[in-house]
């Protein structure tokens, strides 16, 4: 008995000793690149979840929280397959436009002290960020003229109407002065190519331009980004503020 109990120990001893040897597996150190997307790649609070988030049959019979707005902007942001990277617009729930569109590559761009510098001497964006169009349903907030430029890219964004500030996101023509030149941003409409904004094609950005711009401004419902739903008070009270008479969805569906 007693030989089994000593055999028993240094059995035990043996194998303690043997995983010593080994050293614990560190984990590995990660790049600067990788410590960019870990920190950036985070969806918004605000933002909306994958899939359908328009429902033509429910706004065309007049059942949703938003028919008070003249013109809906309904974004398909997915990378491929039926309706991908599409823009239809909706004025006084008919149809008038359906065109391709560019958003975001959902990769980030790491920009490292070095490109920040040239970039804020030339033109590009001196921060890295992920080029992420978000979902969901916003408010037009700012519309501008052709002239517009990108305060932080100096890149040309014309027509440029912003939905999104929290993310500086726009519906805009595609750039004329982008790498490669405007006929490049034609050639990747119909795919993920923006740093987040929503590229159109001249000509059919004039017709969604004009119809936000004849739209106007009004006393519209307050609609939550995530649901569609039009938001209420502490008192259950629908909420309603002055802006935009035009909507835009960005679903991935």
């Amino acid at each position: 008995m007693k030989l089994l109990l000593a055999a028993l120990l240094a059995s035990t001893f043996s194998v303690a000793a043997f995983a010593q040897s080994f050293p614990e597996e560190t984990p590995l150190k990660l790049s600067k690149r990788e410590e960019a997307e870990k920190r950036l790649m985070v969806e918004d609070a605000y933002e909306a979840p994958k899939g359908q988030l328009f429902f033509e049959d429910a706004y065309l019979a007049g059942d949703t929280d938003y028919n008070d707005y003249t013109n809906i902007i309904v974004i398909n942001k997915k990378a491929r397959g039926n309706g991908a990277q599409t823009l239809r617009l909706y004025t006084n729930r008919r149809l008038v436009l359906t065109t391709p569109i560019s958003s975001g590559t959902e990769e980030v761009e790491y920009i490292g002290k070095f490109k920040g510098v040239i970039n804020g001497i030339f033109k590009g964006s001196r921060n890295s960020h992920w080029r992420h169009t978000t979902r969901g349903f916003y408010s037009v907030k700012r519309v501008y003229d052709y002239n517009y430029r990108s305060g932080e890219s100096k890149f040309q964004m014309p027509y440029a109407m912003f939905f999104n500030d929290a993310r500086g996101l726009a519906v805009h023509q595609v750039p004329p002065d982008i790498s490669g030149g405007e006929a490049n941003g034609v050639a990747a409409l119909g795919q993920r190519a923006s740093s987040g904004c929503v590229r159109v094609k001249s000509g059919q950005i004039n017709i969604i331009h004009d119809a936000v711009v004849r739209a106007d401004k009004g006393q519209m419902p307050v609609i939550d980004t995530k649901t569609g739903r039009q938001m209420v008070d502490q008192y259950g009270k629908p909420q309603t503020k002055v802006g935009y008479r035009s909507l835009v969805i960005v679903e991935e569906y």
